[in-house]
């Protein structure tokens, strides 16, 4: 017979706890705080025909059975003593416990919260102290290609882009580029245009120059999503802005047309959801008379990451 239940962390059964393992060191473990209460679900199997106060109750260690890296997530398989009080696991080194899944005497721990192409040293703890590990393990890589379409199915331009991880020495993480199949270019294109990071660090600053003279890469965002007909005169500085994370690209671009100034808000942020990679970006313009003339996501609010009209979840293929 199998009973599955589902209990909140915070509010699950506190039970004693004996055993930890021998190996580890009984050092105090850094707690990082979940942005949401831990999914438990316990499932106790019960063999019919057995009396359960027959059968032995062997008590042994926590240890770490497997670990399955993902992109900005992990799953480590991990063996628990019968006693023991899930709801007071965590886990040291990066990220945080989103979601433990118990069957038996084994546990199944995502962890959220980590960074992509970033090795780990991941230390399960039990009531603050480290009980299995460490497991060394490497996230996966966004690199791929990605597209865009209506959340509701409606018309749209293709929005295609191109993710490579970026090459030795550079201050990012990844590179984004156009794809040829993307709408800015209907007859396409020959040459790899980067339009993430703009200016890569060593490269030679835009600051100033003139719009005629700018690289394909920044007269990208003026074909994709300029509706209005005034063309910028010039490129007044190009910056780019500390995101505090490898997975996500920020720059801060103003332009001048007609003596006037425009500054850009536009970011890439990669995300998991599901197994599924995301590459989000965004686009905002100020002042508002600018951003009156700034083609907007149709139907936000559908799709994950689309919160609004100025942010596209383009989904890897």
């Amino acid at each position: 017979m199998r009973y599955h239940c589902i209990i909140p962390a915070a509010i699950a059964t506190l039970l004693s706890f004996s055993c930890a393992s021998a190996d580890i060191p009984q050092e105090g473990c850094k707690i990082t705080m979940e942005p949401e209460p831990v999914v438990m679900v316990i499932n106790e199997v019960k063999e019919e025909g057995q009396d359960p106060a027959a059968k032995a109750d062997e008590e042994t260690a926590f240890s770490i059975i497997s670990s399955s890296p993902g992109l900005q997530s992990a799953l480590l398989t991990i063996a628990y003593p019968k006693s023991a009080d899930l709801s007071l696991l965590s886990v040291d080194g990066g990220g945080h416990i989103t979601r433990i899944e118990a069957d038996g005497r084994t546990a199944y721990v995502t962890i959220g919260g980590l960074e992509s192409l970033t090795s780990y040293d991941l230390t399960i703890c039990y009531s603050d102290s480290p009980a299995a590990g460490p497991v060394s393990l490497t996230t996966g890589s966004f690199a791929g290609r990605y597209s865009w379409t209506p959340a509701d199915g409606s018309a749209a331009d293709p929005f295609v882009l191109r993710v490579s991880e970026a090459p030795a020495g550079s201050a990012y993480r990844y590179h984004i580029f156009l794809d040829p199949e993307d709408s800015a270019f209907p007859d396409g294109h020959d040459e790899d245009i980067r339009i993430a990071p703009l200016v890569e660090a060593g490269e030679p600053s835009l600051d100033g120059m003139r719009y005629k003279d700018a690289p394909a890469s920044y007269k990208w965002t003026n074909e994709k999503w300029n509706t209005g007909s005034m063309e910028p005169s010039k490129i007044r500085y190009v910056k780019a802005a500390d995101t505090g994370t490898g997975d996500e690209i920020r720059t801060i671009v103003a332009s001048v047309a007609l003596g006037f100034t425009a500054e850009a808000d536009v970011r890439y942020a990669f995300h998991e959801d599901g197994g599924t990679a995301y590459l989000a970006f965004y686009n905002r313009m100020d002042p508002g008379i600018a951003d009156g003339f700034l083609k907007k996501n149709p139907s936000p609010g559908i799709r994950p990451y689309e919160s609004d009209e100025y942010w596209y979840a383009l989904e890897r293929e």
